[in-house]
């Protein structure tokens, strides 16, 4: 069993990757940081779930993001988003693996499509 742990161990810390997760609750809320770590290939929801309390809910064939630590969207005004190094990925974070990204930022705003 201890052979087993240190092989675990061992391939978590040669395979993960780092990454900064932000959040910006955007309400006078301090922003949430935290670093954790991935496997190549997990989604982008994964790693939310693991630094957070995150409530989805499907449209169609596409599951959002509706809610991050208790601050929920409100569909036609103000929604989560997310960038992954920076850049927006147009796809949804269940959908989008990670590969080698070192940042995460989700933020509550103003949904731009009404």
């Amino acid at each position: 069993m201890k052979v087993l742990i240190v092989l675990f161990l061992l391939w978590t810390s040669i395979f993960a990757n780092d990454i900064e997760v932000t959040i910006v609750y955007g309400n006078g809320t301090p922003d949430k940081i935290v670093q954790t770590h991935y496997t190549p290939g997990v989604s982008a929801l994964e790693v939310l779930q693991k630094v957070s309390m995150v409530q989805t809910s499907k449209t169609g064939r596409f599951l959002f993001v509706r809610s991050i630590d208790g601050i929920t969207s409100q569909v036609g005004k103000f929604g989560w988003f997310y960038l992954i190094d920076g850049r927006s990925v147009h796809t949804t974070a269940e959908n989008y693996p990670l590969q080698d990204a070192k940042s995460m930022l989700w933020i509550y705003k103003v949904e731009a499509c009404y």
